[in-house]
């Protein structure tokens, strides 16, 4: 048995999707004429406009270039947090963690002896170092 392999010729051509005969003939004229009528404005005729409206793309713009403005400086500061994790630039940091004072007022509870001393070995610090 010879296969059929164009489906459009088992079902058809006819898609159920129809418009009346002429629809399209004379679409424009039945449009225009259910639509209300509208009254156009006299040419050169100036529209008046309240202080709003005058004002207002003034307004917009200059909260454009203020978002814009803002969110420059906002990615400039981080970029500065990034690059100045180096103590050596910040003087008052650098004296504070220096000075004794800072490690008597803020203890580091979180700091654990054994992870301490690992360290410390790590580094090559051995018992023999110490006289007790």
């Amino acid at each position: 048995m010879a296969k059929d392999s164009d489906i459009l010729d088992k079902i058809g051509r006819r898609s159920g999707m129809t418009v009346p005969e002429n629809y399209f003939a004379d679409f424009a004229s039945r449009m225009e004429a259910k639509l209300p009528e509208h009254k156009a404005t006299q040419p050169g005729k100036v529209l008046h406009r309240n202080v709003w409206q005058q004002c207002r793309p003034y307004i917009y713009m200059a909260a454009m270039f203020s978002g814009i403005w803002l969110m420059m400086w906002i990615f400039n500061d981080i970029s500065d947090r990034s690059n100045n994790s180096d103590i050596s630039g910040n003087p008052v940091l650098a004296g504070v963690i220096g000075s004794d004072r800072f490690y008597d007022y803020y203890p580091m509870d979180d700091i654990d002896e054994y992870e301490l001393i690992e360290d410390m070995y790590d580094d090559g610090v051995t018992l023999a170092d110490f006289k007790l």
